[in-house]
């Protein structure tokens, strides 16, 4: 997940594609500070749709869900890396331009990275604070269809933008990195349209199936999903492995668990309250499932979000 906290949008600014560092006002009263004084994980906007957001153009509206600028705010702990199973491409905007990823994933990037399904204890560290990053956000189909390749093809859950496309990928990233504003999206809207096949099948069924998913919050049968689209349980499982990369049954379990990690993100969070919310049978299921994505237990990470108490 990336860390940002959220702010009003300064003068000058296209306010439909940014989004900067929160400075405090002191009172608390602005209702524009959705968590004050708290960090905040990117994905979870994202994800509840509360960050601005840039439409793509409308020749690649099966592709691309939509783009996010944001400003990594920091924090002196590693910061959780995960997605919700939506294929991204992010993009580095100022130096030094690099990101590391430690843990279940051990990889360096410079300017730009795909994160192609989700990942399982993996954590962000040593990315300045202030750095800008554009995100690019493929609907859940959509990066298969501009790659022509399933997401199991590629090889690694992270991998540089020049491991997809080369050094044109690499020279998209640099000329990106060298330029501002809309002038950014327009370049990365015309390379990815230059990508685009001549023909796209768009898979609307499986698209469904993630809808169904996501609306139930991932506390849905696997046999009600089939039931409800009236789809045979091979053909979902064989869509899901070529399209997200994943079963079923291992996007249900991650949609459901980041719910519920958004719940540890609350100040009143209660530990039992929050797996019985989420679906789980019991407490120690969600903590399994907690040390499997995190590698860490519940009240680590319920910790990293409650504020310092103040000195008497």
């Amino acid at each position: 997940m990336f860390l940002l906290r959220r702010t009003t949008i300064p003068p000058g600014h296209d306010s439909t594609f940014s989004t900067s560092v929160n400075r405090q006002n002191g009172d608390g009263g602005d209702s524009t500070y959705l968590y004050n004084a708290m960090p905040v994980d990117l994905l979870a906007h994202i994800f509840m749709e509360r960050l601005p957001l840039a439409k793509p153009d409308p020749g690649l509206a099966d592709i691309v869900e939509g783009y996010y600028h944001v400003t990594w705010e920091g924090r002196e702990k590693d910061v959780w890396a995960s997605l919700d199973g939506a294929p991204v491409l992010v993009f580095l905007l100022n130096a030094p331009y690099r990101i590391t990823f430690r843990g279940g994933h051990n990889r360096v990037f410079n300017r730009a990275f795909f994160c192609s399904f989700g990942l399982q204890d993996t954590y962000i560290t040593h990315l300045p604070k202030g750095m800008e990053l554009l995100v690019v956000r493929f609907t859940n189909c959509g990066l298969y269809h501009l790659l022509q390749r399933p997401a199991m093809g590629i090889q690694r859950a992270l991998c540089g933008i020049g491991e997809i496309w080369g050094k044109p990928g690499e020279d998209l990233a640099e000329t990106i990195c060298n330029s501002r504003g809309k002038e950014q999206l327009g370049l990365l809207e015309a390379f990815l349209l230059q990508e685009l096949p001549a023909y796209t099948a768009v898979n609307y069924m499986l698209q469904s199936a993630v809808q169904l998913i996501r609306d139930h919050q991932g506390r849905i049968a696997v046999s009600d999903i089939c039931s409800r689209l009236r789809l045979n349980y091979k053909w979902l499982e064989r869509n899901f492995r070529r399209y997200l990369g994943v079963t079923p049954k291992a996007y249900l379990s991650s949609i459901r668990f980041l719910h519920a990690y958004f719940s540890l993100m609350q100040n009143d969070a209660d530990l039992i309250s929050i797996a019985l919310d989420s679906g789980y049978y019991d407490q120690n299921h969600f903590i399994r499932d907690c040390r499997k994505y995190t590698g860490q237990a519940p009240s680590r990470i319920t910790s990293l979000y409650q504020p310092a108490l103040p000195v008497l």
